[in-house]
């Protein structure tokens, strides 16, 4: 199965998934942030299913269900036990399922995003999820799956925005000390 062609179920899922993937980060708030991501990993997870990407599917499965538990519980207290539980069963699953580097991967990028999703400050949560971003661009590189595509643009743009946003590209002169 060729996971770029469009015409297969897993090319098509790949596609879509990669378009949330690459504009997430341009987004302001941190809810409509994780509600592109949520739509996005859902098709992922089903893309992975589908080339046979075991751990991959599992870890973006849980994945799916944290991203649902940030959305409904916001910034409550509770919302951090579930996170921290869900990827914890993110690095079981990597044992039960483990496919070797791929896995390592996969669940070593979900856990940091895990914890990026766990944060409320936007820039924050930005950041983690981007420093995720390089195990997935790897992993999708070693499976050939065109969400390495969505991969570099997601850390190309979010790097970008998050530069801009925090003043990067001022013109205002450095302070000197």
């Amino acid at each position: 199965m060729n996971a770029f062609d469009p015409s297969t179920p897993a090319g098509l899922c790949g596609i879509v998934a990669t378009a949330g993937l690459a504009v997430w980060p341009l987004f302001r708030t941190r809810r409509v942030m994780l509600s592109i991501q949520l739509g996005a990993l859902a098709v992922l997870s089903l893309h992975y299913a589908l080339l046979g990407v075991t751990t991959a599917a599992i870890v973006n499965g849980l994945g799916t269900l944290q991203l649902m538990a940030c959305l409904a519980f916001g910034t409550h207290p509770r919302l951090r036990y579930l996170g921290y539980g869900l990827a914890g069963l993110m690095v079981a699953a990597s044992i039960f399922t483990w496919q070797g580097l791929i896995s390592l991967l996969c669940t070593g990028g979900n856990v940091v995003i895990a914890f990026g999703r766990l944060q409320t400050d936007a820039n924050r949560m930005r950041l983690l999820v981007l420093a995720g971003t390089p195990f997935w661009l790897l992993h999708d590189i070693l499976i050939q799956s065109p969400v390495m595509l969505a991969d570099g643009l997601s850390l190309l743009i979010g790097v970008v925005a998050l530069v801009w946003r925090n003043g990067g590209g001022s013109r205002r002169p450095a302070q000197q000390f």
